[in-house]
């Protein structure tokens, strides 16, 4: 086993999570449209952020200077990459699930008949 280990060549940046939860990140939102309208522009940013032990993290900073966060919960299909994350915000609770591909994911949902559709890259 040691002969093993010694062979295999580390980069000093990683760490063995980077190796076995590569999802574990922040990410951000690069785009964020709700139907015609870009909401991004009014947004410093709006960052998901995985934390270890199945908890994650919305933040968000608008323009106006208003920061705002939340806690929820996630799980990870380690095969398929399924990402399913649900939170509370205001008394409501959301889930939804998307596939994490080469560090990114898209989270599309209709609301008031308009498609929101944001963009999310890792960090």
């Amino acid at each position: 086993m040691l002969c093993t280990l010694s062979a295999c060549n580390f980069d000093k940046q990683q760490s063995i999570k980077a190796l076995t939860k590569p999802y574990i990140a922040q990410y951000e939102c690069v785009e964020a449209r709700l139907g015609p309208t870009d909401f991004l522009e009014k947004y410093e940013y709006i960052y998901i952020t995985l934390l270890d032990k199945n908890e994650m993290e919305i933040k968000f900073k608008t323009k106006d200077g208003d920061k705002k966060s939340f806690t929820g919960t996630y799980t990870v299909d380690p095969e398929t990459r399924e990402f399913t994350g649900e939170i509370g915000i205001l008394g409501n609770n959301y889930k939804e699930s998307v596939r994490i591909e080469k560090g990114e994911f898209t989270i599309t949902k209709n609301i008031l008949s308009m498609p929101l559709i944001m963009k999310f890259k890792m960090k």
